[in-house]
C-alpha cells in the first residue's frame, strides 16, 4: 500500500477517489501553514525593530543602521550572557590584582613596580588583601604543619629541634616575664592576645593598642621605631654605641643648603655616610641613600623632595592598617648619619656589615637573624641559636634545616656573647615585651665594637619553624602575668611615665648600669669615656 493511500485497501471499505481528495486537501492545508508562518515571521521582526526604537530600518537594503542599534544589540547580548561576561571581568580583575598583589614589574604590558601596586591597591584594594593574606597564612601554624607533613621526615626533625630548643629557654623567658617591669604602653596587650594566635596576629594586636593609646592619651610610643630620629636619640641617650648622626631637620630648604657642607666635611671617606627618612622607615621605598662622591648632590635634594610628603603604606602585612593610622601622624624629618666602619672586605673594596636581627623576648634574645654581609656563603638568612647551632631553611626544600658553616665564625670570634648582652641591654631599657634589634659586626674584628644598626616592633623576617614556638612564649608570658594577678599578687611594671620614643636614663646607662663596664661586653672606647 502507499503511504499516501492512493491504493484502496480492501479491508478499509473506502473509495481510492476519496482518499485521494482527502490527500489534496492535505496539501492545501500544508501550503497555507507555511505561509501563515513566513507573514508571522515578518510581523515579529518588524515589531523587534520597532521595539528596539532605530526607527524604520531596511536591513535587506544597503543602508547602514545608525550607531545605537550596534550598542543595543551588543546590550541584550551581554543581558543575555551576563553570567559569561561576569565570569571573564572577574577572572581578568583577579589575575591583575595577583599580579599587583606580587608586584610584577609590567601588568599587562603597562610598567607598574612597587609604587604603582601600592597606589593602584588605594582603590580597589584586593590587591592588598591578597598579599597580606598570603603572608599571614605562610607564617600560621596550620601551614607549617601543612608543609611538615609534606616533608616528611627531614622537615619533622627540624620542627622537633625549632620545639625542643623552645623547651630548654622556656623556663627562663616565663620567669623573666614575671619579674619583667613592663612600660604600661604595653600592659593593654594583655587583654589583646591570646593562645594560638600567630606571630603576625600578636604584632598585630600590639599595634591595635598603639592605636589605642594615641587616641585616648596622645602617646607615641609606637615612634621608637617607626621614626628614626626618635629611634637613634633613645639609642643615643642611653648609651648604645651606634654610627653617630651627623645633623637632622625638619626642614626641606635647610637641608638642601646645609645638607651639603655636612657631605663635604664629614662624609667624602669610606665608608661614606647615608641620608635616612625619619618618617620612612620601609626599605622598599628607598628610605636611605648614599652619600657616594660621585652621586651629585642635586640628585639627593631630588630624591628628598619626591619622599618628603610620602607616607609609608604597609600593604605586606595584617598590621598594616593600624601602623599606616599611626604613621601618618608623623611629621617629616631626615638626618646625615655615618656609615659602619667594619664591612667585610671584598676585592679591596668596603663591603656591606654583617648584620643579626635578633629576637627578643621577655628580656631574653631568644634567635639572630643572619643578613646582609653573607656574598661569600652560599646558604643566606641563616638563624643562630643559643643552643650554639647555624641553620637555614628554604621553603622549597620544605624548610627543611640547612647547617651553616660559613658563619660558624660569628661563634667562635666571640660575637654572639656581645651581640646577645647587647640586644637583652636595649629591651630592658625600653621595658618591653618584645622587640626585634639589629646589630652591626664586623668579621675578623673586635666584637666589643658591635653597634646597633636600628630596632624593629614589627619584624616582617622569615623564622620558619620558630615563629610558632617563639610566639607562645610573647603570648605565655602575658598569661603568665594574668595569672599572678588573679592570685591576688601584681606583676612589676614600670613606674615610668614618660613614652617609649623619649627615654632618656643618660650616656652613661648602657656601659655603666647595664653592662657593669665589663671589658668583655663594651667596647675600649665606651670603657674610657664611661668607667675610668
Amino acid at each position: 500500500m502507499s503511504r499516501f493511500g492512493l491504493f484502496r485497501n480492501p479491508a478499509s471499505g473506502s473509495h481510492p477517489t476519496e482518499q485521494v481528495a482527502g490527500h489534496a486537501v492535505g496539501i492545501d492545508h500544508v501550503i497555507l501553514s507555511g505561509a501563515m508562518m513566513q507573514i508571522r515571521r515578518r510581523t515579529d521582526k518588524a515589531t523587534e525593530m520597532k521595539n528596539l526604537n532605530v526607527g524604520e530600518t531596511d536591513t535587506t537594503s544597503n543602508t547602514a543602521p545608525p550607531p545605537s542599534y550596534h550598542i543595543i544589540r551588543i546590550a541584550q547580548t551581554v543581558k543575555r550572557n551576563w553570567l559569561v561576561f561576569l565570569f571573564l571581568f572577574g577572572g581578568l580583575f583577579l589575575y591583575v590584582s595577583i599580579q599587583l598583589a606580587f608586584e610584577a614589574k609590567t601588568v599587562l604590558g603597562v610598567k607598574i613596580g612597587h609604587e604603582g601596586a601600592v597606589e593602584i591597591n588605594k582603590y580597589i584594594m584586593l590587591p592588598g588583601i591578597l598579599r597580606r593574606t598570603a603572608n599571614w597564612v605562610g607564617q600560621t601554624s596550620t601551614f607549617l604543619s601543612l608543609v611538615r607533613m609534606w616533608g616528611g621526615k627531614e622537615s619533622y626533625k627540624a620542627w622537633r629541634h625549632a620545639r625542643d630548643y623552645q623547651l630548654s629557654q622556656r623556663n627562663t623567658v616565663l620567669n623573666n616575664a614575671l619579674k619583667w617591669r613592663l612600660h604600661r604602653a604595653f600592659e593593654p596587650v594583655s587583654g589583646e592576645v591570646r593562645e594560638g594566635m600567630s606571630y603576625y596576629d600578636v604584632v598585630a594586636a600590639r599595634a591595635s593598642v598603639f592605636l589605642q593609646n594615641l587616641r585616648a592619651h596622645k602617646w607615641k610610643d609606637f615612634a621608637v621605631e617607626k621614626d628614626k630620629c626618635a629611634m637613634y636619640d633613645v639609642i643615643s641617650k642611653n648609651g648604645f654605641p651606634h654610627c653617630p648622626i651627623l645633623a637632622t631637620w625638619d626642614n626641606l630648604e635647610a637641608f638642601a643648603k646645609e645638607g651639603q657642607v655636612v657631605r663635604e666635611n664629614k662624609c667624602l671617606q669610606e665608608p661614606f655616610c647615608f641620608v635616612k627618612m625619619c618618617h620612612i622607615t620601609m626599605g622598599h621605598l628607598n628610605s636611605a641613600t648614599r652619600l657616594a662622591p660621585r652621586k651629585p648632590w642635586e640628585k639627593v635634594v631630588k630624591w628628598a623632595y619626591h619622599l618628603w610628603d610620602k607616607r609609608p603604606i604597609d600593604w605586606d602585612r595584617t598590621w598594616g592598617p593600624y601602623f599606616d593610622k599611626l604613621t601618618a601622624t608623623l611629621k617629616p624629618r631626615l638626618m646625615i648619619q655615618e656609615g659602619f666602619k667594619g664591612g667585610r672586605k671584598d676585592n679591596g673594596n668596603l663591603d656591606t656589615p654583617v648584620e643579626l636581627k635578633v629576637e627578643v623576648v621577655w628580656g631574653r634574645a631568644y634567635l639572630a637573624y643572619i643578613t646582609m654581609g653573607s656574598h661569600h656563603c652560599d646558604i643566606q638568612n641563616s638563624m643562630i641559636l643559643r643552643d650554639g647551632t647555624i641553620q637555614a631553611y628554604r621553603m622549597d626544600q620544605m624548610l627543611k634545616e640547612q647547617v651553616d658553616v660559613c658563619h660558624q665564625w660569628i661563634i667562635k670570634e666571640g660575637h654572639i656573647d656581645v651581640v646577645w648582652h647587647l640586644a637583652e641591654a636595649f629591651a630592658e631599657t625600653l621595658q618591653i615585651d618584645a622587640v626585634r634589634v639589629d646589630i652591626f659586626i664586623t668579621q675578623n674584628g673586635d666584637p666589643r665594637n658591635a653597634v646597633i644598626n636600628e630596632i624593629s616592633l614589627s619584624s616582617g623576617a622569615g623564622y620558619a619553624w620558630h615563629w610558632e614556638f617563639l610566639t607562645q612564649l610573647w603570648v605565655d608570658g602575658y598569661r603568665a602575668r594574668e595569672k599572678l594577678r588573679q592570685s591576688g599578687k601584681e606583676p612589676p611594671r614600670s613606674t615610668s611615665v614618660v613614652g617609649v620614643e623619649t627615654i632618656d636614663r643618660g650616656s652613661e646607662y648602657y656601659p655603666v648600669k647595664l653592662s657593669r663596664c665589663n671589658t668583655s661586653l663594651i667596647s675600649t672606647e665606651l670603657f674610657k669615656k664611661h668607667c675610668k
